[in-house]
């Protein structure tokens, strides 16, 4: 554009009548608005100097609270990794899990979850979840972290052992997180998991996605591990994750009893959560 400016103005300047007033508005109109362009130049070329490429690519976008389920489901396309960090997993053992398993399987994608979440024997960690459920309206009591923890282990455990594409590792937190992570190759999706509260989504290859990834993999990496052998039975056999063919091939799991293993079948098989319509 700088060009075409400044070639425009020689133009006028040699072929336009000298001292006429169409030569004067227009080389007087054409050198400030040039003048103006090669600042803008210069002030763009010296931030792309100063700044680095992760920093420049960077998109950090705010989402309203009714885009927040849109913004999770949409994680998934073309991931090869996914990594959740939360307080009970409710939306993504429902919604984002499948997702995964769907993908992994009709694209023959290897795909690899990493998953935190609280751990019920930890401290007052049921009792302060029951009071966050109750503070947003939602009935909870003193097992409903342990019925949602015990539900979305399970879930994961034999959607892994239905699928070899899908693989995933899981670490029970001491506390219970304020903030929601749902990361993939895609960008990085937080939340504070409340109604009406907005989230920020970023996209992927950039300090900020960066740093969330690394919180999750930290808080991973000093979580109490659940490990699992492979169910031993087809997709066909097992129709309920909670069956004990399951639940016996679970190591680390947190404390049940019957009670709560009926409370996290109840949840298994309602759809119901915070994102969905």
């Amino acid at each position: 554009m700088l060009g075409a400016l400044l070639l425009l103005l020689f133009v006028i300047t040699a072929y336009a009548p000298a001292g006429s007033p169409f030569r004067e508005f227009a080389t007087n109109f054409l050198g400030n608005f040039a003048a103006t362009v090669a600042v803008f130049i210069a002030i763009y070329l010296f931030y792309v100097l100063i700044t680095p490429p992760g920093l420049r690519d960077a998109e950090v976008v705010p989402l309203r609270d009714v885009e927040i389920g849109d913004g999770i489901i949409n994680l998934p396309a073309n991931a090869s990794d996914y990594w959740f960090w939360g307080r009970s997993g409710s939306y993504f053992r429902s919604a984002v899990l499948p997702r995964l398993d769907d993908l992994a399987r009709r694209e023959r994608r290897h795909i690899r979850i990493r998953l935190v979440i609280p751990d019920p024997d930890q401290g007052a960690n049921g009792v302060l979840y029951k009071r966050l459920k109750q503070g947003l309206g939602e009935a909870a009591d003193d097992t409903t972290l342990s019925a949602n923890v015990l539900a979305t282990i399970s879930a994961v455990v034999l959607a892994c052992s239905r699928n070899p594409y899908l693989k995933a590792e899981i670490g029970l937190c001491p506390s219970v997180p304020v903030l929601r992570y749902d990361l993939s190759n895609s960008g990085a999706l937080i939340t504070r998991d409340a109604k009406k509260l907005p989230a920020i989504l970023t996209n992927s290859g950039n300090p900020y996605f960066e740093m969330f990834r690394d919180a999750v993999e930290n808080e991973l990496a000093q979580s109490r591990k659940v490990t699992w052998d492979l169910v031993p039975a087809g997709p066909s056999d097992v129709a309920d994750a909670l069956n004990d063919k399951v639940l016996t091939t679970i190591k680390g799991l947190p404390a049940y009893d019957t009670t709560i293993v009926e409370a996290a079948r109840q949840l298994l098989s309602s759809k119901a959560n915070r994102y969905g319509r």
